[in-house]
C-alpha cells in the first residue's frame, strides 16, 4: 500500500518505498560563484581605501580638485556602501536581508549619481560660454542643497517601500526542493527606486555630453559620459536577463550588474586620475594646469571670433577665470563686473 509523501517538505521518485527530505536551495557563501562576485566587491572595497588615502594626500593638487575635491571622497564613501550591499544578496535570506540589500544600494548609489551630478553641473558652468545662461547655472548651482534634494526623493521612495510593501523572505515549493528568496513586497516600488536613479544617470549623461570637447588633460566630462553610458548599459542588459532567470541565481545577476556599476564608476572617474597622480607628475601641477586652460580659452575665443569677426573680450576673460579655477568653483564678482 503506497502512501502520498507530504508535499510540503518531502518527495519521492517512482516507485520509491520512503521519502526524501527536500533541500533548501538558495545562493550559497561556498558557491564558485559567490566566492569570485565577493573576491571582486572585496578588492574594489580595498580600491576605495587606497583611492581614499591617495586623493586625501594630494588634496591640494589641481587634479583632485578639478576632480570635485571633497566630493570625491563622499563618491568613494557612496561606492563603499554599494559593495558592501553585496553581502547581503549571498547566504540564506531572511527577512532583515531581504529589507536591508536593494535599500542600502539604492540609496547609495543615489549618492554617488548625485555627486556626480553636480560634478557635471559644475563643468558645464564652468565652460559656459553663453552668459545669461552661465548666470542662471550660478544661481542654481548649491552643490549640498541638489544632493540633499535627491536624496530626500530617494529616501521617501524607499521609507514608503519599506513601511507599506516590506520585502519579505519567501519559500517556492518546487517539486524536489525549497527554495529561499527574497519578495520584493511591491515590484512598482523596486522599478521605481531603479527608475529614479536612472534619471538622475540621464541627467548626468546629458550634462556631460555637452562637455565633452573640454581640455583633454582635465576632461572630466568625458569621464563621466562614460561612467553612465556603462551604467545603462548595465542595467539595460539586467531587465530582460533578470525578467527570465529563476531559481536561486537570481542574486547573482543583480550581483553581477552592481558590481559593473561600480567598477564603471571607478574607472571612469578614478583610475585616470590616480594614472596621472602617480605616473604623470609634471600634469598634476598649477603651471600644467593653467597652460592647458589658457590655451583651451585662447582656443576657444579664436572660434567665436572666427565665427562673429568681433573680439569678445569680456566673456574670454571670465571663461579663463572660470577654467583655470581648479575647484571650478563661480565666482560672483564676475556678474558684477560683467553688468
Amino acid at each position: 500500500m503506497c502512501s502520498q509523501c507530504d508535499t510540503e517538505s518531502f518527495w519521492s521518485s517512482s516507485n520509491s518505498s520512503n521519502c526524501s527530505t527536500k533541500l533548501h536551495e538558495f545562493f550559497e557563501w561556498n558557491s564558485g560563484f559567490a566566492i569570485l562576485l565577493l573576491t571582486l566587491a572585496a578588492l574594489g572595497i580595498l580600491l576605495l581605501f587606497m583611492m581614499s588615502a591617495l586623493f586625501f594626500w594630494k588634496r591640494n593638487s589641481p587634479v583632485v580638485k578639478a576632480a570635485g575635491g571633497q566630493l570625491c571622497h563622499v563618491i568613494l564613501f557612496s561606492l563603499l556602501g554599494s559593495f558592501v550591499s553585496v553581502i547581503f544578496f549571498v547566504g540564506e535570506p531572511s527577512n532583515l536581508t531581504c529589507r536591508v540589500r536593494h535599500v542600502l544600494f539604492g540609496l547609495s548609489f543615489t549618492l554617488c549619481v548625485s555627486c556626480i551630478l553636480v560634478k557635471s553641473l559644475k563643468i558645464l558652468l564652468a565652460f559656459q560660454m553663453n552668459f545669461d545662461l552661465k548666470e542662471l547655472l550660478c544661481k542654481l548651482y548649491k552643490p549640498y542643497v541638489i544632493v540633499s534634494i535627491c536624496m530626500g526623493l530617494q529616501v521617501t521612495v524607499c521609507t514608503v517601500w519599506l513601511t507599506l510593501h516590506h520585502p519579505f523572505r519567501e519559500k517556492v515549493v518546487q517539486p524536489k526542493a525549497i527554495l529561499l528568496e527574497c519578495n520584493e513586497g511591491s515590484k512598482v516600488m523596486l522599478w521605481l527606486m531603479l527608475g529614479y536613479i536612472a534619471l538622475l544617470v540621464l541627467i548626468c549623461f546629458s550634462f556631460a555630453y555637452k562637455g565633452r570637447k573640454l581640455p583633454q588633460k582635465y576632461n572630466e566630462a568625458k569621464f563621466i559620459t562614460f561612467g553612465m553610458l556603462i551604467y545603462l548599459m548595465a542595467w539595460v542588459i539586467f531587465i530582460p536577463v533578470h525578467l527570465t532567470v529563476s531559481g536561486k541565481y537570481v542574486p547573482a545577476v543583480e550581483l553581477v550588474v552592481i558590481l559593473i556599476s561600480n567598477y564603471g564608476i571607478m574607472s571612469c572617474h578614478f583610475f585616470p586620475k590616480c594614472y596621472v597622480i602617480l605616473f604623470k607628475k609634471e600634469h598634476n601641477t598649477k603651471d600644467a594646469f593653467m597652460k592647458n586652460v589658457y590655451d583651451y580659452a585662447r582656443k576657444t575665443a579664436s572660434n567665436i571670433k572666427g565665427l562673429s569677426g568681433t573680439e569678445p573680450q569680456a566673456k574670454t576673460e571670465n571663461t579663463i577665470y572660470a577654467i583655470s579655477n581648479p575647484s571650478l568653483e563661480p565666482d560672483k564678482d564676475q556678474f558684477s563686473t560683467q553688468n
